[in-house]
């Protein structure tokens, strides 16, 4: 069994102005070749059907998936 993970997700509606942005948790377990593509499929697939995200090229080619993450932009591929 691997380690329970959390993603800290800075989540808002643009297509509604009275929506306050706000920082939502969630828990996954860790499990062999997670990486962060997978991560939030799997967030998105079981917990936040809403989660929306870009990801494009998935070879760190293109930068459609740049976030800051752990405080630093950086490609989430």
């Amino acid at each position: 069994m691997g380690r329970e993970l959390t993603f800290r997700i800075f989540r808002y509606d643009p297509s509604n102005p009275e929506s306050e942005p706000c920082f939502v948790q969630y828990t996954l377990e860790e499990t062999p070749r997670l990486n962060l593509f997978v991560a939030l499929h799997r967030i998105r697939e079981q917990q936040a059907p809403d989660l929306q995200f870009d990801f494009v090229c998935r070879a760190g080619v293109c930068g459609s998936c740049g976030m800051m993450i752990n405080g630093r932009p950086t490609l989430a591929c």
